[in-house]
């Protein structure tokens, strides 16, 4: 069950930091290039469309905001919260790959997302992992999941 519990806390830190990176390059620092250089032509020289995307974009971000922040909470009784693992899991595999390959077949920036599709590979199966072993181990010891 550490595992999972190092999971939660892992993935909702790193998803802490892509949020406070992102909201950085969202309003404090000109992001607005960087976005661009990310988006297919002839959009990334179009001002309007770069503007649309920082717009889509925070949703995006804030979403990885509330999530990291509930994946921390959800560390401290992991097996009572593995619904919370499952909505990371369910969400890394359709907002991350299924929309990160989809993007890749528009056009958008190849090198930019297969690392994060990798990335995204890694939570969803160590999440998998992690909570298959988790529940096996208290199907061995019925005590751990209830915290003794």
């Amino acid at each position: 069950m550490k595992k999972l519990t190092w999971w939660f806390r892992i993935v909702g830190a790193f998803y802490l930091l892509l949020t406070l990176m992102n909201v950085y390059f969202l309003f404090l620092a000109d992001g607005s290039q960087m976005l661009a250089d990310t988006l297919p032509a002839p959009m990334n020289t179009e001002p309007l469309a770069v503007r649309a995307f920082m717009d889509a974009w925070l949703v995006f971000v804030l979403e990885f905001g509330v999530l990291g922040a509930m994946a921390l909470v959800a560390s401290r009784s992991p097996l009572q919260n593995k619904i919370m693992a499952w909505v990371i899991i369910w969400a890394e595999l359709f907002r991350g790959v299924l929309a990160d390959g989809i993007w890749i077949m528009r056009g958008y920036d190849v090198g930019s997302y297969i690392p994060f599709i990798v990335i995204h590979l890694i939570i969803i199966v160590t999440g998998i992992l992690f909570m298959r072993q988790a529940k096996a181990e208290t199907a061995v010891s019925p005590q751990l999941a209830m915290g003794d």
